[in-house]
């Protein structure tokens, strides 16, 4: 039995080019980019601290009622506070610090372009 062969016609839409855009980036996709990695740094940042918070509280529960003084004299406790309290805090402000600068350096990246763009 011979096999048929369908033949599709292919519409190939014609993309407009400006001349005023830069071809390789979409300003307005970095520009989101920029706005959400600021906010969201933000957002991580006042997580981690609300997770830095929760576990004071644990660790004021778990001590019952004893000094803090008094706690941090026990090993296990500093251990305890470094891996619950330090070790997130630190992780939570360099998330905070990476997102920022994404967000500022893609801004300053995108104003140095239009600025370069832009007729004298």
């Amino acid at each position: 039995m011979p096999e048929q062969v369908v033949e599709k016609e292919v519409e190939i839409e014609e993309v407009e080019i400006d001349e005023n855009e830069p071809v390789y980036y979409k300003p307005k996709s970095l520009n989101l980019i920029a706005t959400l990695s600021g906010i969201f740094s933000w957002v991580i940042l006042l997580g981690f601290i609300a997770l830095i918070v929760g576990q004071y509280l644990v660790l004021q529960e778990l001590g019952q009622g004893a000094p803090l003084t008094e706690l941090i004299a026990n090993a296990q406790v500093k251990n305890w506070i470094y891996t619950n309290m330090a070790l997130p805090l630190l992780n939570g402000l360099g998330l905070f610090f990476v997102l920022q600068g994404v967000s500022i350096g893609l801004n300053v990246l995108l104003e140095i372009d239009f600025n370069s763009r832009e007729p004298k």
